[in-house]
Order: structure tokens, then sequence, then C-alpha cells
């Protein structure tokens, strides 16, 4: 194999690695919890937390058993199954504990 040969082929391996490293690299994760709001995510529980911003974000909120999306759209995952939502609506949702947010 010639020398031009050699540095091709080393040149395709390392840009192969590198876009196999930049595709299995994830998005930021722009969710944060916030002072609650109209606008905002409402997980209504005995301590309800609201949430804002775009993203994904494992949690652990027990005892949830109402949505009001206020102006975002998504779903939450829990012990009763995923609920997707859509903007400025109100759900009921059987009492269980929340284990993912995901606002898109």
């Amino acid at each position: 194999m010639t020398i031009k040969k050699r540095l091709m082929s080393g040149a395709v391996a390392t840009a192969l690695a590198v876009g196999g490293l930049t595709m299995v690299a994830s998005p930021a994760q722009a969710i944060v919890r916030t002072v609650c709001g109209s606008h905002y995510l409402n997980l209504v529980s005995g301590s309800t937390t609201c949430w804002g911003n775009a993203g994904y974000a494992s949690v652990t909120l027990y005892g949830v058993y109402s949505v009001i999306s206020g102006d975002n759209a998504g779903y939450v995952s829990g012990s009763g199954g995923t609920r997707y939502f859509a903007k400025w609506g109100v759900q009921s949702i059987p009492t269980q504990t929340i284990s993912g947010i995901r606002i898109d």
C-alpha cells in the first residue's frame, strides 16, 4: 500500500470514528424546574412541581394526579403509563409516580 493510500485510509477511519461519536452525542437538556405559573407545565400533587423549557428530565414525583400544560406540549411517563399533553390543556390522570418529563 502506498503512503498516499495509507494516509487516505487513516483519514477515512478517523472521520468515521469522529462521525460515530458525533451521532451518539445527545442534545443539551434545557428543561428546568421553575416557579409555578400559567405558562409552565404544572404536575399537580400534594407537592406540585412546575417545569419550563424544552428537553427531557428523569424525575421521581409521587402522587401526581393532574397535568396542566400551560404553553407546553410533550408527555409524562410514570407508573400509569405515558400521557401526552398539548398546549393549554388540563388532564386529570390516575394518581401515579412520574418518572420522566418531556417538553417539546
